[in-house]
């Protein structure tokens, strides 16, 4: 069987996220989406909070101000939220002690029915199809437009991982593969350093295209016969010596090839 997923990454900062449930669904789904994306704006609708989210949120700035509509925080109804949490990095997370209502949807992009109550998670995937909205209803992958997958990063780097839901075992442990051969600091240095000959390459945009991938093809040498690197070896071994590639002059790129210029 193969997968039929098509991957896309969301700027959640420009998007407004509902999850329903503060139980340990909740927490584990909020978790999951302000690690991966801590400017993310987040609104959370449940008449009470489990200790795991209480916890979580507690390391964050806590405003119990709504703001008004100048602000980034958009209301959802006449009553101001019960807590509204600030992250580091420019990410909103508000709660409304409350039941969920069908209204809740209609102001949002993306949802997410994270409670223990199969009943109260189909009622927001109504309500959210009647909206069109995309959801992720909790442990029922037949109602999920999408799924929160296994995810690694590293600087600007990001990888996500899926098995369309056969095996998250070895999701987790290609996940965790990755995390041990792809080091922080030195991923983050070549990407920038790739970044940085990308902006001083001159010519067409076919010679750009030859040079990057003349450039970057050192970084599959761990995947060559007999070739055998600590984590992370094969990497920094390519990332010291950039400037050693020449371009290949009759190198024609494939469609496959092609780097994004933009």
């Amino acid at each position: 069987m193969t997968n039929p997923l098509y991957p896309a990454f969301f700027r959640l900062d420009r998007l407004e996220m509902l999850v329903v449930g503060a139980g340990q669904v909740g927490e584990e789904k909020l978790s999951f989406i302000l690690k991966s994306s801590p400017n993310a704006r987040v609104t959370i609708v449940a008449p009470w909070m489990g200790e795991d989210l209480r916890l979580l949120l507690d390391a964050y700035e806590r405003d119990t101000v709504a703001l008004d509509g100048g602000g980034a925080q958009v209301e959802r109804s006449a009553a101001k939220p019960d807590g509204i949490w600030h992250t580091p990095a420019g990410g909103i997370v508000s709660w409304y002690r409350r039941e969920f209502q069908p209204a809740d949807v209609k102001e949002v992009d993306l949802v997410v029915a994270a409670t223990n109550f199969k009943d109260v998670n189909y009622a927001v995937w109504e309500a959210a199809k009647a909206e069109r909205r995309l959801t992720n209803v909790a442990d029922t992958p037949s109602l999920c437009d999408f799924y929160l997958g296994s995810i690694v990063t590293r600087g600007p780097l990001k990888v996500a991982i899926s098995t369309n839901g056969q095996s998250p075992t070895f999701a987790k442990r290609f996940r965790q593969w990755l995390e041990a051969e792809l080091p922080e600091l030195e991923t983050t240095d070549l990407i920038e350093h790739l970044h940085d000959f990308r902006d001083r390459l001159t010519g067409d945009f076919q010679t750009k295209v030859r040079e990057l991938n003349t450039l970057t093809s050192g970084l599959l040498s761990s995947a060559s016969p007999g070739r055998s690197c600590p984590p992370g070896g094969c990497l920094l071994a390519a990332a010291a010596k950039p400037n050693d590639a020449s371009p290949a002059p009759d190198a024609t790129p494939t469609d496959g090839q092609q780097e994004n210029l933009n």
